[in-house]
């Protein structure tokens, strides 16, 4: 049998939280709620059969001498560096 209650004051709600939880928490709810949610619980054996896996080593960048290296911005830590950066790039103006 239900009580109507509609106040409930700081002292009494870890009792009647922790109450209203045990009763709450069971298997199936959680399931209910999983399935509710269409959240199934997934089968670990079945994920992986699905999983197209394909090892592989890959192959390192290899630049040829005589290529134009590509540049990236990146801003100089020191004097020698801007300037090194400033030189490089006067050059692929001109």
């Amino acid at each position: 049998m239900r009580q109507q209650c509609t106040h409930v004051t700081k002292e009494d709600f870890i009792a009647v939280f922790r109450a209203a939880f045990q009763v709450s928490l069971t298997e199936s709810n959680i399931q209910g709620g999983f399935k509710g949610a269409e959240l199934v619980p997934f089968d670990l054996e079945k994920v992986i059969s699905t999983l197209d896996i394909r090892l592989r080593t890959p192959t390192p960048h290899i630049s040829c001498p005589g290529t134009v290296q590509e540049w990236t911005f990146q801003t100089p830590s020191n004097p020698t560096q801007a300037i090194s950066q400033s030189s490089f790039i006067k050059s692929r103006v001109i």
